[in-house]
């Protein structure tokens, strides 16, 4: 009987280890290639008319090469219904990576800003109009802001469909919010781990709510801002979220049976 429960708790103990841990090998993208193979561009439709995108390889402020994105592609046009206003939301463009979908992950990555307006990052992207979102900015816009939280500030949020409202606020950081650093190396992490997110940058100010687990793509996204991006890490981690559970209810089922 002891060797019977010792077996089978080393089981337990190993199945529960194991689904806590992360499960795949982290992804690194570097552009030393000078390629984008793997990524897609993608202009908001709303912010189309105040585009195009530009999406290139260059070397940049960061380490060797890096993506960058050239242009000033902003806005909702036709004008929000809400605010009669063409810039209520912060919309624009997307660099999405296309090697596969992701669950509970890491990211992260060295960014250099040459702006002081919108950029972030989303996930759970599977287009333009179902995706989460944190984003960022310095400057005052939206100015009316759709949503009545307008600039500076830092949004955890999530896209509710193709047209107005665009998204809704999960979490904000307004009062408390700092500055990034324009023109310098910047770095940012975020975690989606069981449907709770949480952002970090390199100064500390952070953003963290629960938004539920959801799959899909990750990627950039910016309004009206030039910047890079460089030393993009991606783990994938693997989480059972009910391994805990089954280890306490296989402990009580051997008590019970000496």
């Amino acid at each position: 009987m002891k060797i019977s429960i010792f077996v089978t708790l080393m089981f337990l103990s190993v199945l529960l280890f194991s689904n806590f841990s992360s499960g795949a090998e982290a992804i690194k993208i570097d552009f030393e290639d000078g390629k984008t193979d793997g990524w897609e561009f993608i202009d908001d439709e709303t912010a189309k008319p105040k585009g195009p995108s530009k999406w290139l390889i260059r070397d940049g402020k960061l380490d060797g090469k890096s993506l960058y994105q050239s242009s000033n592609i902003w806005g909702n046009a036709p004008p929000s219904k809400g605010t009669g206003k063409e810039d209520s939301c912060l919309l624009g463009t997307y660099a999405i990576y296309q090697g596969k979908d992701f669950t509970d992950f890491t990211m992260e990555m060295d960014v250099f800003a040459a702006d002081n307006d919108g950029m972030g990052i989303v996930w759970g992207f599977t287009g333009q109009d179902k995706h989460h979102r944190v984003i960022m900015i310095n400057d005052k816009w939206p100015s009316p802001a759709l949503d009545k939280v307008g600039g500076p500030f830092m949004k955890l949020q999530q896209r509710v469909g193709p047209e107005e409202p665009w998204y809704k606020i999960i979490e904000v950081v307004k009062d408390d919010y700092k500055p990034y650093a324009e023109g310098k190396r910047l770095h940012w992490t975020l975690s989606v781990i069981n449907g709770e997110a949480k952002f970090k940058r390199e100064d500390g100010l952070s953003i963290s709510a629960t938004v539920g687990r959801t799959t899909g793509k990750v990627g950039i996204q910016l309004y009206a801002q030039q910047a890079d991006f460089d030393n993009i890490v991606i783990t994938p981690s693997t989480v059972a979220v009910d391994a805990r559970g089954k280890l306490a209810t296989a402990w009580s089922s051997i008590k019970s049976s000496q």
